[in-house]
This record gives C-alpha cells, sequence and structure tokens, in this order.
C-alpha cells in the first residue's frame, strides 16, 4: 500500500475513532487535513465539501483555529476550482482571522494562497505585495514548508513576467527549503512544483546533503492499522 493510502487509512481511521467517541472537534480536526490531503492531491471538488464539513463544525464548536483552518481550506479549493470570487473571500476571511489571534502558521499559508490567487488573475504587483508579507516571518519561525511554498509562487509570477533568472532563483530556493533534512524526509509537494519549474526553465536541481540517517534516533515502529472494530481492509480503499 502506498504512502496516499496509508495516509487516507490513517485518517479515517482517526475520523471514526472520534465520531464514536462523540469527540466533535478532534473529528473536525480529522476532517480538515482529509480536505488538505485532497487539496495536495488536487481533488479540489471533494476538497471543497469536507472543509465545508470542517468549517460547519469549527462554528459550532466555536474553535478559532479551526475555523481558520477550515476558511483557508475553502480558499484553496475555490482557487483550485477557479472560483475566484469564492477564493477571494474565504482566503480573506482566514487571513484576517488568523492575524486578529496571531496564528502564524495559519496566516502565512493565507498570504501566500491570496499571493497564488492574485498571480492567477494576472494581478502580479499584488502577488508580489502579498509575499512580501511573507518571507520575514517565515524565516523568523522558521517555517520551511510555507517559504518552500511561497517561493514556488515567485517563481510563477517571475515566469509570468518573463524574468527567467529570477524565475531559477525563485525555483532553487523553493527546492533548497523543500529539502530540509532530505528525502523521504522532505517536503514532497513543495520539492515536486520546485523540480516542475526547473525543468521547464531548463536549469539545474541544486546539490543537496541527502538524508543521514545515522544523524536521528530511528523512528519506532507503530502499528496504525490494527484488526480491531475499526480496522479497515487497505485493498477496499484501492
Amino acid at each position: 500500500m502506498g504512502d496516499r493510502a496509508l495516509s487516507r487509512v490513517a485518517l479515517g481511521r482517526g475520523q471514526r475513532l472520534f465520531a464514536k467517541r462523540v469527540a466533535t472537534q478532534s473529528e473536525g480536526v480529522v476532517i480538515a487535513y482529509l480536505a488538505e490531503r485532497l487539496l495536495r492531491l488536487r481533488d479540489f471538488a471533494a476538497a471543497s465539501a469536507l472543509a465545508d464539513q470542517a468549517w460547519k463544525i469549527g462554528i459550532a464548536q466555536r474553535n478559532e483555529r479551526d475555523c481558520i483552518r477550515a476558511a483557508l481550506s475553502q480558499g484553496q479549493a475555490a482557487l483550485g476550482l477557479s472560483d475566484f470570487e469564492r477564493a477571494d473571500e474565504r482566503l480573506h476571511l482566514a487571513l484576517t482571522r488568523a492575524r486578529a489571534v496571531n496564528i502564524v502558521e495559519l496566516e502565512l499559508p493565507a498570504f501566500i494562497a491570496i499571493a497564488a490567487l492574485e498571480s492567477q488573475q494576472g494581478h502580479l504587483a499584488g502577488a508580489r505585495a502579498r509575499l512580501n508579507e511573507v518571507w520575514d516571518a517565515a524565516a523568523r519561525g522558521p517555517y520551511p514548508l510555507h517559504q518552500a511554498d511561497a517561493y514556488n509562487v515567485l517563481a510563477d509570477i517571475e515566469r509570468a513576467e518573463g524574468n527567467t533568472q529570477a524565475a531559477m532563483e525563485a525555483a532553487t530556493r523553493a527546492y533548497q527549503a523543500a529539502w530540509c533534512d532530505g528525502p523521504p524526509y522532505a517536503y514532497h509537494w513543495g520539492l515536486e512544483k520546485a523540480k516542475a519549474h526547473l525543468t521547464a526553465l531548463n536549469a539545474p536541481e541544486p546539490e543537496m546533503p541527502v538524508f543521514d540517517a545515522s544523524a536521528f534516533e530511528p523512528l519506532p515502529e507503530v502499528e496504525i492499522n490494527p484488526h480491531d472494530e475499526h480496522w479497515v481492509d487497505p485493498a477496499s480503499l484501492d
């Protein structure tokens, strides 16, 4: 079973466990992560439906962080569906609420998504301005995954303006930020997008240190899918 199917098994199991225990807020968090998973897989319609569900739970539970996360996913899904009006409303809602309660780890992806929205609409100066709100906070965090996403959007902007050298530099920085400790402990989605930029620009991938397993304690082996009442046959998910 591949990593994508395994993630679906793990999250689905978590949702069922929380639902059985009537832990509604925790179930909503899992649903939000399921929505984020589908966003990565570019299944925007399904992601939107789950994000709407997470939003309803967040509102009912009066949990501000959960509401912001759900609104962000709603906006990102709308952007993927080219529903720019809804994307704009949801993303700005997420940004406003995240800034109001100082949740930087949700504020930054909201800025990045709004920059991507501006870029797709051809408002490149506005997109740059949004990214300018990201760099310092992402570096201080540090939030390398958000840095990778921001540099990938910057590469989109530079390519749209015909700035080949600047696009190569942005894509290289995205690649470096996404590398983390090196595959398999890298930010897969950010790395893949950076690779796509570099390929399109006929630019080489930067040399990076490979993951050194000896520098870390091994991860514990955990059975996340035991054969109990919540077990799901992986074959049924293919």
